[in-house]
């Protein structure tokens, strides 16, 4: 299945799952009024939102938990602050989100990999807290289910067992969980692996955290129900758990909709406005102030984490301004559209409805209604435009505010909301000069994801519209109503106007022409070449092939060297940069998201390591690692020991027979480039193969003239060459191509190998790159992801394909440090189109993965 249909696939079924709940909810809804849930959430007494908020706080400071039980898990120890901090943040963004991994994993690597551990740990304890919260899930709902009295399945929600009977099953296996981790103490090996679980006490510990806080979420909501609502707290709990499964299950942000046909599902008819209200409350107390809190948190923290990078406190202060101030804005200004959008769906306030009757002119009444909701309309998507710093967005912002302001003014005196945007004006006067981008607007602000929110907002206007005039009797020359009294016709003609802007946007998104995939670098060779021999990375030489497109930065001191095969942008390493600028190299990243996805591609980051990590996740992307990368501390290296005997004798055998390394500069190379090129053709025609490309040189007389190049010389014969990679500050060396002639004596490349490190390591360098082994190195047990397993397997049984294990041995004989290498992909769908896509490169083409 192709990315676009697996997209489109799962689009739909989450529309179905928002349009059946829609439809549950409606029908919970018909017989009430909206001015009665408004009535019903004012009533609830104060005491009780405090109460909340108590247990809110409460509920995520236990949450905690979850992180300290998985560094105990790894044996590992932080300060407790540090702790409660990552946690905190993790779970009240992905809280918000839905519980994904991608929420709390990116956020816990930010911090956790700052801190010292590893990836692979991190990785450990995202799925280790995974497990705690359905454990907790398991523990809470199935004791709530089984200690409360009876309850009674609504006719809207058909099962065919006794909820009793479903805690008892849960209980069960949650039991189950525990009795494995008594019974299998000790590690044991599965498919080659060891895997080790968490000790019983660990397990229990587990169990009984998540199953508390749980616990303490339930509580946020019971002190918020009404007191005519008569209903004891555990079985309380066991409704609540079981609507928050479901809403789990959904995969929708909060369970949004779905918790709350469920839930409002258990209670009497008399009793669901005031729930409704109560649900409202307990959705700001549990979501919204958590996420708006650590919001404020993640930006201080980000900024003190970075402040060794400014030279002074203004300068600090003024990093902060600029990065939370676009991304406020814009959340601000969505909320303003949607209240404006929304407030055309709503009756006029009956204490200013005299006003609208006795002081404004029909017509303005009208014309202001119908604009006033385009306005909303027209904010919630120029808002993706103040993210993104665009100029254009931050113009059309002040002048749809000052023109919702009047609208709202004169469609029926809302004065809090002209209030509201000359508030939003204002504050946004100062910060004029960070919207400084110029940039193609509809292109980067009409995607489909912010399109599809867009749309899902309107969708709540169209039913809160339905909602609000229920009690009038449609017809058809309803349309053509026109008096001050008739409200319900000023909404339906509101709804048709929307739907054909919408419409309009629609037609205008599909019908842009696709642009052809440009070179999009202004750098010549030379300064090509400049910023390469400036990195501290011997790959970067791979840019100086032909076969490369190129994206640059604003400061012309970094690119993204890459290739397109199908729908993939495909970027070979990380960004190379001469000066590594972190801020340049994370726009460089998100540049080239933006680009792919301009061109309607995937954007695929092949073979990078771990110090951007963070700047692909931020971007969006999935970390997968595809083996590890062998560096030679030269600082150490010898061929003195026994160990190395049979390299000695080999060395020796061919010294004297007249072997020398010799290395050739890269100015005299033309010199004996015929002879190069002869042993290369020779080499290739040998082992009945082809030029490799993109992650790996080919023999291009351009390209091997632009570095040295070390050679076997026999007398006057050359025997065997390498071309040299050279990075920065002398960090290290590597080679490329190694190819050697037939007439070559055995052991000639192991003679180069050696004769070069010793070399380098006389001349100062710290590293010999020998390049990296794939999927070696892959962590298999019990908790590793399933890409992981996957390609555990193929290294360990894979000998018909490539030769993992014997590259990984050889390599391993210069006892290397080994360095994890990973490919950064949008999702984990798009891996297998990746991968093909780099195979297909790097062979010239599909044809080339299976043939010569």
């Amino acid at each position: 299945m192709q990315p676009k249909t697996r997209q489109m696939v799962s689009y739909a079924i989450m529309t179905i799952v928002l349009i059946l709940a829609g439809i549950f909810i409606h029908k919970f809804l018909h017989k009430y009024s909206l001015h009665e849930i408004i009535e019903d959430l004012d009533n609830i007494p104060l005491k009780n939102k405090i109460l909340a908020l108590v247990f809110m706080a409460a509920n995520y400071l236990f949450m905690t938990t979850y992180d300290f039980l998985g560094l105990r898990y790894l044996g590992k120890k932080l300060a407790a602050k540090k702790v409660v901090l990552a946690s905190f943040l993790s779970y009240a963004f992905s809280n918000s989100v839905g519980l994904s991994i991608l929420a709390s994993g990116s956020l816990r690597y930010r911090y956790y990999a700052s801190w010292g551990l590893s990836f692979s740990e991190i990785t450990k304890m995202v799925i280790f807290t995974s497990a705690t919260l359905w454990l907790g899930v398991l523990a809470a709902a199935g004791g709530a289910l089984v200690l409360a009295p009876m309850i009674d399945m609504p006719d809207q929600l058909h099962m065919y067992f006794s909820l009793h009977a479903l805690g008892v099953l849960l209980l069960m296996i949650a039991a189950a969980y525990y009795f494995m981790l008594v019974f299998v103490q000790k590690p044991f090996n599965l498919l080659g692996q060891t895997i080790t679980l968490p000790s019983p006490m660990l397990g229990l510990t587990q169990i009984a955290a998540g199953a508390i806080e749980w616990v303490l979420a339930a509580a946020v909501l019971y002190v918020l129900i009404p007191a005519q609502v008569q209903i004891g707290f555990v079985q309380f709990v066991g409704i609540f758990m079981l609507a928050q499964t479901i809403g789990l299950v959904s995969n929708l942000p909060g369970g949004v909709v779905v918790f709350e046909t469920v839930l409002l599902a258990f209670f009497p008819p008399a009793a669901i406005p005031a729930m409704i209200g109560s649900i409202l409350v307990y959705r700001v107390t549990y979501y919204v102030l958590p996420l708006l809190v650590a919001a404020c948190i993640l930006g201080i923290s980000e900024g003190y984490r970075q402040r060794q990078k400014f030279v002074s406190y203004l300068s600090y202060l003024n990093r902060i301004y600029i990065a939370v101030i676009p991304n406020l804005l814009s959340v601000i200004v969505f909320i303003i559209g949607a209240y404006m959008l929304l407030g055309g769906a709503t009756p006029i306030n009956p204490a200013r409805f005299g006003f609208v009757e006795n002081v404004l002119p029909l017509a303005v009444v009208e014309t202001s209604h119908f604009f006033g909701s385009l306005t909303g309309v027209g904010l919630l998507i120029i808002s993706r435009g103040l993210k993104l710093r665009i100029d254009l967005a931050y113009q059309l912002t002040l002048a749809l505010l000052a023109a919702g302001t009047v609208f709202g003014l004169l469609k029926g005196a809302e004065v809090e909301t002209a209030l509201f945007a000359i508030a939003i004006a204002i504050a946004m006067i100062p910060a004029k000069g960070l919207f400084d981008r110029r940039s193609p607007f509809f292109d980067e602000v009409l995607t489909k994801e912010w399109l599809a929110a867009v749309f899902a907002i309107i969708a709540i206007f169209v039913w809160l519209g339905f909602f609000s005039y229920k009690h009038v009797e449609y017809r058809n020359d309803l349309w053509w109503t026109f008096t001050v009294n008739d409200e319900a016709p000023r909404f339906l003609r509101t709804m048709v106007g929307i739907f054909t802007f919408s419409l309009a946007l629609l037609l205008y998104k599909f019908m842009l022409p696709s642009k052809r995939v440009q070179d999009d670098t202004n750098l010549s060779q030379d300064e090509i070449l400049g910023i390469v021999k400036k990195s501290r990375d011997a790959s970067s030489y791979l840019a100086l092939l032909p076969d490369k497109k190129f994206l640059t930065g604003n400061k012309s001191s970094a690119f993204i060297m890459y290739g397109v095969e199908g729908r993939n942008f495909i970027s070979m390493g990380d960004p190379v940069s001469a000066t590594e600028d972190d801020d340049e190299i994370e726009e460089l990243i998100l540049n080239f998201r933006k680009l792919s996805r301009h061109h309607g591609c995937g954007a695929v980051f092949y073979e990078v390591g771990t110090e951007n990590i963070p700047h692909y996740i931020d971007a969006g992307f999935r970390i997968y690692k595809i083996g590890e990368e062998a560096r030679v501390l030269l600082d150490t290296f010898s061929v003195e020991g026994k160990h190395w005997a049979t390299t000695r004798n080999n060395i020796n055998k061919l010294e004297k027979d007249g072997c020398v390394m010799e290395i050739v500069p890269a100015e005299r190379v033309e010199e004996i480039l015929p002879r190069l090129k002869e042993i290369s053709d020779d080499w290739l025609e040998n082992k009945n193969t082809r030029e490799k490309r993109f992650s790996l040189g080919c023999f291009d007389e351009n390209y091997i003239k632009l570095m040295p190049v070390a050679v076997v010389r026999r007398g006057e014969e050359i025997l065997a060459f390498a071309n040299l990679w050279l990075s920065s500050g002398k960090n290290e060396i590597s080679i490329d191509l190694m190819r050697y002639a037939e007439a070559a004596p055995k052991g000639v490349m192991e003679f180069l190998f050696v004769r070069l490190m010793l070399y380098a390591k006389e001349t100062g360098y710290e590293y010999f790159n020998l390049g990296m082994a794939p999927l070696s190195g892959m962590d298999t047990h019990s908790f590793s992801p399933f890409w992981n397993r996957i390609a555990g397997a193929l290294f360990n049984h894979g000998e018909r394909f490539y030769n993992f294990k014997g590259l990984r041995s050889y390599k391993d004989k210069f006892n290397p440090q080994w360095k994890p290498k990973y490919i950064a992909v949008e999702s984990f769908f798009a891996l297998p189109s990746a991968l093909r896509g780099v195979a297909a490169l790097i062979s010239g083409g599909t044809g080339g993965i299976f043939g010569k």
